[in-house]
């Protein structure tokens, strides 16, 4: 029995690596210097607000006869191609698959159906919401487009009061819309710096939310995270999600190339705390303020 219990934590820790997963362990202490508010949010799992990230639990099977595709019933939606939403208090809401694509849009919650409608690029879709409990007693929603067609979503993360500095929210997520044409070299940049301000995001959201654990499922790029230590990826371990963001290859090397000249010819002078969460928002920081000052000159 212990050789099975071995066996299946190898399992879910490879796992957990493959979806870039970063456990904190017993790293949780207050904020000492970091600008963080402090959540007054109620993130009991019974709360019906939308508000917050969703990620993909479970998804019926549509029929292959099925004609129309909507904004969540995508026949690639599948358990192996996830899906994660992201509502905003403002009435925005942002879609990001497992492949990288991206699309954000409006919402409005109907009470008194009890269904949602979702606008993306003018097109407009209401769709039946249900609200639940998961088994890890995390809240969860299940869309239901017809008596056979359904999706359900788990929680991933609360929304924020600072819902504007969501990871997700839409204007941190420019990086990830595809240029028409190759870009100049400080257009380049400023992508770069959306792509940073949004790992940063991550990291400062996590110390908010009091998370267990960091993920980067959704968020697959060229930043390398450390405990309490930034680093790159390799040019030939540059995830294909991230490379398709830009025009071209070439574009994305150049990228990467102006983050590892920073990397190599700038130090942090920071000190270190007991908490890699909360040095490596700071290290990130750093250099999106150190790469926003060199883009003031680039013409």
């Amino acid at each position: 029995m212990t050789t099975v219990r071995l066996i299946f934590l190898l399992v879910i820790i490879a796992m957990m690596n493959r979806y870039g997963i970063i456990y904190r362990g017993a790293e949780k202490k207050r904020n000492a210097g970091l600008d963080l508010e402090n959540s007054d949010i109620d993130t009991s799992p019974r709360d019906k607000g939308l508000s917050g990230s969703w990620r993909l639990s479970e998804v019926s099977e549509f029929s292959p006869d099925t004609d129309e595709e909507g904004f969540l019933t995508d026949k690639k939606v599948t358990d192996k191609h996830q899906l994660l939403l992201s509502f905003f208090p403002d009435s925005s809401f942002t879609r990001i698959k497992s492949d990288g694509s991206f699309e954000s849009g409006r919402w409005v919650y109907d009470d008194s159906t009890g269904s949602v409608f979702l606008t993306i690029k003018r097109k407009t879709e209401e769709v039946n919401v249900f609200f639940d409990v998961a088994a890890n007693d995390r809240r969860q929603i299940t869309f239901e487009f017809s008596p056979q067609v359904s999706l359900s979503m788990v929680e991933f993360g609360t929304g924020i009061p600072r819902f504007r500095e969501d990871p997700f929210y839409a204007a941190n997520n420019r990086w990830r819309t595809k240029p028409a044409q190759s870009e100049s070299e400080k257009q380049i940049l400023a992508r770069l710096l959306n792509y940073i301000a949004h790992n940063a995001y991550i990291l400062k959201t996590a110390q908010i939310r009091k998370q267990d654990y960091v993920s980067w499922e959704f968020s697959k790029g060229i930043i390398k995270i450390y405990k309490s230590g930034i680093g790159i990826v390799r040019p030939e371990n540059i995830p294909a999600e991230w490379i398709d963001v830009f025009y071209s290859k070439e574009n994305a090397l150049q990228a990467h190339a102006i983050f590892e000249k920073y990397l190599r010819k700038k130090t942090y002078k920071g000190k270190a705390t007991k908490d890699w969460v909360r040095d490596d928002y700071a290290i990130l920081s750093s250099i999106h303020n150190g790469l926003k000052q060199q883009m003031a000159k680039t013409r």
